[in-house]
């Protein structure tokens, strides 16, 4: 299977070069709703291209495991031929296949074909030996080869579905923590709005510098003090370390109320940074039974195009918002006694008069 293993790997690498440049470069397949069940295809066919990876450099099917050749070969065919149904009403908005594209698809096809014929050439006449799974003789480093080549489709199919998860589901929804807390409002909001201390019990910042800091001096409040020199167009600067890396990034008050909530904007210009720019509020209410209700809402938009979305997505806004609640009940264990605090989350608690809204900076 050497030469089977040969041609595959050639084919990986024309493959490689298609979805790069024609799929995701010039076409977006992922991303247009029309090209929608073309980019499917696509990630199906990317999770059988890794299985032949792993299977024509390394196995020898016989016997009854021959099936396995026809199976694993006949669902690459079939797929191929819906891929190419679908084409001509996926293309119609960009015109159909560039001449480019066309071309790599019809060298793409008479690969397969050769690779078909290294196969069962190769193989023909197995199936009638015993029913067995037998090692290759082909030399370890084609096989080392191919098998980075399977964790590629697998991870660029991976990336395609989740992608195509993504859009479906639609914007994401911001994010909303709120806590109550055997506290009056004044004692909470002095608390939480010393920069000082937001550090230490909100682990989304490593720190944070008001910038009228830099000309004018730094707090002379006590701690626990909000500075009273923040109002309304206060910039602030945050940073947060992570792994060894610092993230900056700055804050302006859009709306500072005291005693009732603070509305913020914020951004950060490195690339490093996820986020690049995003809104949210605190919000502080006495309640009619005793005590306050502390409620956070906030939402961002992210750099890093397409995977960004899919990281926020999936990974970076579900751990913010658990990353949040965690903040409020240290905020309730540290400073208010709370040993069992209980700390609201996004479904259904949402405050009722907060839809965050991103404005240009």
């Amino acid at each position: 299977m050497t030469t089977a293993t040969l041609l595959l790997l050639g084919l990986g690498v024309l493959g490689a070069f298609d979805i790069a440049w024609f799929h995701s470069y010039k076409a977006r397949l992922v991303t247009r709703p029309e090209c929608r069940r073309e980019a499917i295809f696509h990630a199906v066919r990317g999770g059988v291209y890794a299985v032949q990876f792993l299977c024509v450099p390394n196995l020898r099917l016989t016997g009854a495991w021959y099936l396995g050749w026809l199976v694993l070969f006949g669902v690459d065919v079939a797929v191929a031929f819906l891929d190419v149904r679908e084409e001509p009403r996926s293309r119609a908005s960009l015109g159909g296949l560039s001449g480019g594209e066309y071309l790599m698809h019809v060298v793409l096809s008479v690969g397969v074909g050769a690779l078909l014929h290294a196969v069962f050439s190769t193989t023909w006449g197995d199936w009638r030996l015993p029913t067995q799974v037998l090692g290759s003789e082909v030399p370890w480093v084609l096989r080392l080869a191919a098998g980075c080549m399977a964790v590629g489709c697998l991870s660029v199919s991976a990336l395609e579905a989740l992608v195509l998860v993504e859009t479906r589901l639609g914007p994401p929804v911001p994010l909303h923590v709120r806590v109550r807390l055997p506290a009056t409002v004044e004692q909470v909001w002095n608390l939480t709005q010393d920069h000082r201390l937001h550090p230490r019990w909100d682990h989304r910042f490593s720190s944070i510098v008001m910038l009228h800091e830099d000309t004018q001096g730094p707090c002379a409040a006590p701690l626990g003090t909000p500075d009273p020199r923040i109002q309304t167009g206060t910039v602030m600067r945050y940073e947060k370390t992570v792994l060894g890396a610092s993230i900056r990034g700055l804050g302006r008050y859009k709306l500072h109320r005291p005693m009732q909530q603070s509305t913020f904007e914020f951004w950060s210009e490195e690339p490093l940074s996820l986020i690049a720019r995003g809104a949210g509020l605190w919000r502080y209410t006495a309640l009619p039974e005793g005590g306050m209700e502390f409620a956070t809402s906030y939402t961002y938009e992210v750099r890093w195009g397409v995977l960004g979305r899919v990281v926020d997505r999936f990974v970076f806004r579900p751990l913010f918002q658990r990353y949040t609640e965690q903040s409020f009940a240290r905020l309730a264990r540290r400073y208010f006694g709370v040993r069992h605090p209980r700390v609201l989350g996004r479904e259904g608690r949402k405050p009722r008069t907060f839809a965050p809204r991103l404005e240009a900076v």
